[in-house]
């Protein structure tokens, strides 16, 4: 049995999907809808401009969702059926996408209106990855301010908040020299509190849009638990946006389900690498191009 995963925003790269869109003509079809939808050169973003302008969530998200897509119709022209899917943070509009809950041109519409509020928060705190410590364990060493924002696996977190909170909790944990503490480059602090503001905005966008019951089973990376149920997609999606990543547990939830094999669909290997660090089983593996 066969389950898809999605990245999220952090594996974008220039030139990402460019292979794709040169060898196959589905995914080369998606990316120039893509430009008609969004009324702006998406496909010079990815394959050309700044890794700045790429990295600016306004412009990450709406070309991962776009990138995985092509990802995914080149993994349907492969004839690899499936029964799960999930995503990490934004790759759940992917996992959606591949579940038929809606077309491509209603994700990307979302995904460019989340991403275009979630910019807002540009500037605004920031992120961290800790390695080395359990949740429970950090959970001593945090302070008002900061969050735990992902939960990757058992000993690797990410933890999102105000500047100074962040700073807070890298001096809280200077002296325990076993445990890694990695600032990541990104544009505000995700998963936090402090997008409150966007999940506002993207309520009724999320609410009113057309949406189909999945045809296949879907896994919340904001619950870790398994839903066919349309409200509660819908209500996970809303959450997720200040809510937690609870990666550990999706994978968790797809093996002991009996997932034999994890297709991470879309560019890079960033799921593969984690999920070494979840279980090797199910194995995970990528998209032959």
């Amino acid at each position: 049995m066969n389950g898809l995963v999605f990245p999220g925003q952090g594996s974008q790269a220039l030139g990402m999907g460019k292979d794709l869109y040169d060898k196959h003509n589905n995914a080369k079809k998606l990316l120039d809808r893509a430009n008609e939808v969004l009324g702006y050169d998406l496909k010079t973003i990815m394959f050309e401009g700044s890794l700045n302008q790429l990295t600016d969530t306004k412009f990450a998200q709406p070309a991962i969702f776009t990138c995985s897509a092509m990802y995914l119709e080149k993994l349907k022209s492969d004839g690899i059926d499936y029964e799960y899917v999930a995503g990490h943070s934004l790759g759940e509009y992917d996992a959606l996408l591949a579940a038929g809950v809606f077309d491509f041109e209603t994700g990307l519409r979302l995904v460019a209106q989340r991403g275009e509020a979630m910019s807002r928060m540009n500037g605004i705190g920031t992120m961290a990855a800790v390695i080395g410590l359990s949740e429970e364990d950090l959970f001593q060493f945090m302070v008002d301010g900061a969050v735990m924002a992902n939960l990757n696996s058992k000993t690797q977190i990410v933890i999102s908040g105000k500047e100074e909170a962040i700073d807070a909790v890298e001096k809280n944990l200077s002296n325990n020299s076993s445990v890694k503490f990695i600032r990541l480059n990104v544009s505000a602090a995700f998963h936090s509190p402090q997008m409150k503001e966007a999940a506002d905005f993207m309520k009724d966008k999320i609410n009113n849009a057309e949406m189909n019951e999945p045809k296949c089973n879907v896994i919340s990376n904001v619950t870790g638990k398994q839903s066919r149920n349309l409200n509660e997609i819908k209500a996970n999606l809303i959450e997720q946006i200040t809510g937690q990543v609870r990666w550990c547990d999706t994978i968790l939830v797809m093996k002991n389900a009996g997932v034999d094999t994890l297709y991470e669909v879309g560019y890079g290997d960033v799921l593969k690498k984690m999920n070494k660090t979840i279980t090797f089983r199910p194995k995970c593996v990528g998209i032959d191009i």
